[in-house]
């Protein structure tokens, strides 16, 4: 039985990386206007609209700072947003009549050298389940990755630029027919030489020794599909705290866990378990459940998907459709994470009924039972929602199509 979250009151502590913001660039000496930076357009939006920075439930706050930064405009007007297409979930990428097929991100470097791009935290609660019942081999005809001889790299203190599009037809590519969908991953994918860590109790020593194995895990999974594509992967750095904690991308406090563009690195807050009920407090594999949706917001940072949803989130004409284009994002990262705890499940000795528990950590993590209001218009979805993303990736097989969140009806992302 899932339990709803106490009520807090306002203002509510912010929550799960949730970025700060950034300061805008100052104006260059012989230039009418800033440069384009976090919150600055490139140049003016129809309607003017703006990401206004408003709270979300449990405190969550709308992801701010994406611009449109270095996009060329279009010869003809763009919409704000693209066609839907039916289905759910997408098993293959659709092809959206006249965007151009997008061309693999530069491995190293910004081929844009005026623009500054740092990505703001893209987090969000994670909640993913898994089911290790019906464990597969691969799929046929596609010949398995050696990823049990990779040896994951240490993590990259200096990685390269993340990539960047330059339009926004450029960008709606990237998001519904991104080269990562055509990918999948190894299941099932051994991680031995790490073991569940009990989150509620470890000590901060103890934490982070762990948080460096489930890096490693995560990259011996995520490797070799994400490079596959035409993309590169560092390894992100990985921090334990237990007080609030200054980064690029803002200040975090003491519950929270993040993945911080600005720096390309991940952060967990020690007390987080204790925001939950407390008979979720000592799930089995919370931890690992809460880093896995952290790292899908790596791989959204280094495919190009995350600065793409941006741009657009702050394109669009209104707070609804924004929060359309931040759903999406954050449940494709649900999803992320259930593969990953699908393909490791095995080795790290998950039954059916831990399962079950990180299906209802999932679900408790929706903005409806973190808000107690049934029919909340956020930006992070309903619990049955991104309960339903979590478990599509767990159920769906190794095919990382199944996790494009961008091409089915806003209705799907609710």
């Amino acid at each position: 039985m899932t339990q709803p979250f106490p009520p807090r009151q306002q203002p509510y502590p912010q929550q799960w990386g949730q970025p700060q913001g950034w300061p805008a660039p100052q104006p260059q000496p012989g230039r009418n206007r800033p440069q384009p930076g976090f919150g600055q357009p490139a140049w003016p939006q129809p309607g003017g609209f703006q990401q206004p920075g408003f709270q979300q439930p449990g405190g969550y706050q709308q992801h701010g700072g994406f611009p449109q930064p270095g996009f060329q405009q279009p010869g003809q007007q763009q919409q704000p947003g693209f066609p839907q297409q039916p289905g759910y979930p997408p098993r293959y990428p659709q092809q959206p009549g006249g965007f151009r097929p997008p061309a693999p991100p530069p491995r190293r470097g910004n081929p844009l050298g005026r623009v500054l791009i740092l990505l703001v935290a893209v987090c969000g609660v994670l909640l993913v389940g898994v089911v290790v019942a019906n464990v597969i081999s691969g799929s046929p005809g596609v010949a398995p990755r050696p990823v049990e001889t990779y040896t994951p790299p240490p993590p990259d203190m200096n990685p390269p630029e993340l990539p960047v599009p330059k339009t926004y037809d450029e960008a709606s590519a990237w998001l519904r027919n991104n080269p990562l969908y055509q990918q999948s991953i190894t299941i099932p994918t051994d991680c031995n030489d790490m073991q569940p860590v009990d989150a509620l109790n470890a000590t901060e020593a103890e934490l982070n020794d762990h948080l460096q194995k489930l890096t490693a895990c995560l990259m011996k999974v995520w490797h070799g599909p994400v490079e596959a594509a035409g993309y590169v992967l560092p390894r992100p750095p990985a921090t334990v705290y237990s007080q609030p904690i200054q980064t690029k991308c803002g200040k975090l406090d003491s519950v929270n866990a993040s993945y911080c563009g600005g720096d390309q690195r991940i952060y967990y807050a020690k007390p987080l378990p204790k925001i939950f009920p407390k008979d979720l407090q000592g799930q089995k594999f919370l931890m690992e459940m809460i880093l896995g949706h952290e790292f899908g917001h790596a791989i959204q940072a280094r495919t190009g998907i995350s600065i793409s949803s941006n741009a657009w989130e702050q394109k669009v004409q209104s707070k609804a459709e924004a929060n359309v284009f931040s759903r999406r994002l954050e449940v494709q990262a649900d999803c992320f994470a259930g593969m990953w705890i699908h393909t490791v499940a095995p080795s790290q000795g998950l039954s059916s009924g831990d399962l079950d528990g990180l299906r209802t950590i999932a679900y408790n993590l929706g903005d409806d039972i973190l808000s107690g209001k049934p029919n909340i218009d956020s930006g992070h979805g309903l619990g049955t929602t991104r309960q339903r993303w979590f478990e599509t990736g767990l159920n769906g097989g190794p095919q990382i199509a199944q996790c494009n969140t961008y091409s089915p009806p806003d209705s799907q992302v609710r």
